[in-house]
């Protein structure tokens, strides 16, 4: 590619990861408050993939599509919702940020991040994502996979107030929400129950977990213990049996809410003091900081499971849609270091 240009994974198609290309597309040069990155490192997020297919919570797809384009993407051409990596340009007014500094963060609703460079807002808004000087004791590609299910998983916990000693639960603990949902309520001082698949029990150990459930083997609301806080990144299957296993001031979150979750939500709300919160996490950069501070002080871990580069991001697509992915799926953009 020439100076002017950059490789970056254009989305040409509503659908199927075949409609991811790889293409040189202009580089973009920084106005006045953006600082210009060289991206190292990208993810595939729960939001990337469902984004690509226009399959959103809540019956969004259809604003979304308003928005993004009729017949195929216009006004949003590369998804990717994180990143981590080096300024390389600043705008005229930059003053929080210098050439050369690692950084990391979210893209919010602009996305981009499938690319080689990406310009972004030095002090982004809520809708823009949020953006740090990355954490000094890991990598660029622990790095990227923080912002979006670390967001998520410390809105949930906050939001519940979990206290030291109450119990919380985690269904669907080996994901990127999952793995950062169990270290930091343990940092917060609870008892967790940590529910997967056999093949990541090792793991939900050795991050922290009290008590680990394969849900191969056992279904965790047999066991007639209630939880205080319960974190459900699956959504999937039966939401209201899993209810039952609430305290009865207990809240559940769900990560991935369709439908039929709102009505059994505002059903709970009027016949019981349990909640069923479903609501996505603000993208601040204060968040971003904590995160960071507990990354640098040993208490929070990136797992990543596979990585893949930028070329074969539609292969990475393809086995994040399988469900069996540990922890997170990263995407090597530049050469790391």
């Amino acid at each position: 590619t020439n100076r002017r240009n950059m490789k970056a994974i254009v989305w040409t198609k509503y659908g199927s990861p075949d409609g991811l290309a790889l293409q040189a597309i202009p580089k973009p040069v920084p106005e006045g408050n953006e600082i210009l990155i060289k991206i190292h490192a990208t993810t595939i997020t729960a939001g990337d993939s469902e984004m690509r297919r226009l399959q959103l919570p809540l019956m969004l797809g259809f604003p979304f599509r308003l928005y993004v384009g009729l017949r195929k993407p216009e006004r949003i051409k590369v998804l990717g919702q994180e990143l981590a990596g080096e300024v390389e340009a600043i705008g005229k007014d930059v003053t929080k940020y210098k050439i050369g500094d690692p950084v990391f963060g979210s893209t919010g609703f602009g996305f981009g991040a499938y690319a080689e460079y990406i310009c972004l807002p030095e002090n982004p808004n809520e809708m823009q994502g949020a953006l740090a000087i990355k954490p000094k004791n890991i990598s660029f590609a622990e790095a990227a996979a923080v912002p979006t299910a670390g967001f998520e998983a410390l809105h949930f916990l906050r939001h519940a107030n979990i206290q030291s000693g109450q119990k919380a639960l985690v269904f669907g603990a080996g994901g990127s929400i999952g793995t950062f949902s169990v270290q930091i309520a343990k940092y917060f001082g609870a008892e967790i129950t940590a529910v997967d698949h056999t093949t990541k029990m090792d793991m939900l150990h050795e991050i922290g977990a009290d008590h680990v459930i394969d849900y191969t083997q056992e279904y965790f609301t047999k066991n007639g213990e209630r939880y205080d806080v319960i974190i459900d990144v699956v959504g999937k299957f039966s939401v209201i049996r899993r209810l039952r296993s609430l305290t009865k001031k207990g809240r559940y979150y769900l990560a991935n809410p369709g439908l039929s979750h709102l009505l059994i939500g505002l059903w709970m709300s009027l016949t019981s003091r349990k909640k069923l919160v479903i609501q996505s996490a603000a993208q601040k950069e204060e968040d971003l900081l904590f995160l960071k501070e507990l990354i640098e002080a040993g208490k929070l871990k990136t797992i990543i499971g596979k990585t893949f580069p930028l070329e074969e991001i539609a292969a990475a697509h393809r086995y994040v849609e399988t469900g069996q992915k540990l922890g997170n799926v990263v995407i090597i953009v530049g050469s790391e270091e």
